[in-house]
């Protein structure tokens, strides 16, 4: 049976994952599959690894940020040939921007939360992001917000290097750039930088980096309701990222630390957001306190930690989308470890190299329960897909 013959046949709503990043995809791909939600990828990419997943269903859809047009055009064709509403699944910035964009035309077709884009744009524009948390006194790392070009001879010389210059939307300048932000360690780089950025009409933040290593680092994910209140939290920290220093957790574990969902509730509350986030802090050696980086209201790529942990964002998101209760989900406690092998195994090099881990540490780092990003014992194909593109990649070089 193809896909739309699928879609034709089934009755209930069908839950459209917006594909952005392979663990992202398969995480929610597999949390929706234990509750026996029907589930469709829209893939621009048809040969991606989340495609062998026994559980992936899909249909090849254009590149949002190509063509935003075409992309919402697709989606209301697709609407078109529904029995009932579906629930739409962002799991990147650009999809989500797009869908809530333009949500009164797709709401005919689509079930959405009672959020409006102006909400969400607080949190995915990082400048309108550190403008609403400075009104909130959250702590964050120093920050200037450039508003024009004649601002950056001041700041050149009041910031203290090495900084950070990050984009206003990360999604973007990721495409155009290979990273999500430049490390300057002098004035004259950070003028060079930001022309760079200029000629691509990036807006840009300039940022101080927060000391201490990558434990420093946590991370908060919950659910809210029409409340605004979490349903379901749960906590992590990292223990490798890749590329290190402002890379992303290739291998973090289950925690609980209660200051962080006072923090984002106090936040959540005060815009009026509804719906899933995932939110980034560092801890500050100089004053011991939380430091808010970013906050993603969608899903992210560990996601298959939190369902480990007994929290099913995903199901959560889709249920509440389509107005049926669902149960309370708590976090059970469990200290678990989330591993995505190549990334970690390519990162503990670069550890070993620098002295900052041994071959014993890095053994001790398995310890306990585990979930795996890309491996899974009734799913297992994807990891021996990627195990043989690695290989012959290898052989290649």
């Amino acid at each position: 049976m193809n896909t739309y013959d699928l879609i034709k046949k089934t009755k209930e709503p069908i839950a459209f994952i917006l594909s952005r990043y392979i663990t992202t995809d398969l995480g929610v791909i597999r949390s929706l599959k234990k509750k026996n939600i029907p589930t469709i990828v829209l893939n621009p990419n048809n040969k991606s690894l989340p495609c062998f997943s026994r559980y992936y269903r899909g249909i090849t859809c254009p590149y949002a940020k190509n063509d935003e047009e075409k992309y919402v055009d697709f989606l209301i064709n697709l609407g078109e040939k529904l029995n009932n509403k579906g629930v739409l699944l962002p799991v990147g910035d650009i999809e989500l921007s797009v869908i809530f964009k333009n949500k009164s035309k797709l709401q005919k077709y689509y079930a959405f939360p009672p959020v409006d884009f102006d909400i969400v744009e607080k949190l995915l524009n990082k400048r309108r992001f550190y403008e609403t948390i400075d009104k909130l006194n959250i702590p964050r790392p120093e920050t200037y917000i450039l508003r024009s070009e004649s601002e950056l001879e001041k700041i050149s010389k009041d910031i203290v290097y090495p900084c950070i210059l990050k984009p206003v939307y990360s999604d973007y300048f990721r495409s155009d750039f290979k990273t999500k932000l430049f490390m300057v360690k002098s004035k004259e780089e950070l003028i060079k930088k930001y022309e760079i950025s200029a000629l691509k009409n990036h807006e840009v933040i300039i940022q101080e980096i927060i000391p201490g290593g990558v434990r420093n680092h946590y991370g908060f994910d919950a659910y809210y309701d029409r409340n605004c209140e979490p349903n379901g939290s749960i906590m992590y920290r990292r223990i490798r990222e890749l590329p290190h220093d402002f890379g992303n957790g290739c291998f973090i574990e289950s925690i609980w630390e209660s200051e962080l969902e006072e923090i984002i509730t106090g936040l959540v509350k005060k815009i009026g957001y509804h719906g899933i986030i995932d939110a980034e802090f560092k801890i500050d050696p100089r004053d011991n306190e939380y430091k808010i980086i970013e906050v993603n209201p969608r899903c992210w790529m560990q996601n298959s930690l939190t369902t480990r942990c007994g929290i099913n964002f995903p199901y959560m998101a889709y249920m509440d989308a389509i107005g049926k209760d669902f149960e309370k989900q708590v976090f059970n406690g469990k200290h678990v470890k989330w591993v995505f092998f190549p990334e970690d195994i390519f990162s503990s090099f670069i550890y070993f190299k620098k002295k900052e881990l041994s071959i014993k540490q890095w053994i001790n780092s398995f310890k306990g329960e585990k979930e795996y990003a890309i491996f899974s014992w009734d799913d297992p194909i994807p990891f021996c897909v990627l195990i043989v593109a690695i290989y012959k990649n290898y052989i290649r070089t």
